[in-house]
């Protein structure tokens, strides 16, 4: 039952889990997460957060404690 329900998670959710276990895995350090990825998949992240200035080739979303840079590549 808890596969399925994390086979269910959208992106956002995802990246939750993730920063859960990253802090657990280093409690006292810094951590950053980046993505470098091509135009349709950096189209869809941004859609999932507030408006932000579109014309802006990358942004940063903090989860829990953990920064996620998410940075569009134009050769990917």
């Amino acid at each position: 039952m808890e596969q399925d329900k994390e086979n269910s998670l959208d992106e956002l959710g995802k990246m939750a889990l993730l920063s859960d276990y990253l802090v657990d895995l280093f409690p006292e350090g810094d951590t950053i997460v980046v993505f470098e990825l091509n135009k349709e998949d950096y189209s869809k992240m941004i859609g999932k957060f507030r408006e932000i200035d579109r014309h802006h080739n990358q942004f940063t979303v903090e989860i829990s404690g953990v920064d996620f840079h998410f940075m569009l590549t134009e050769d990917k």
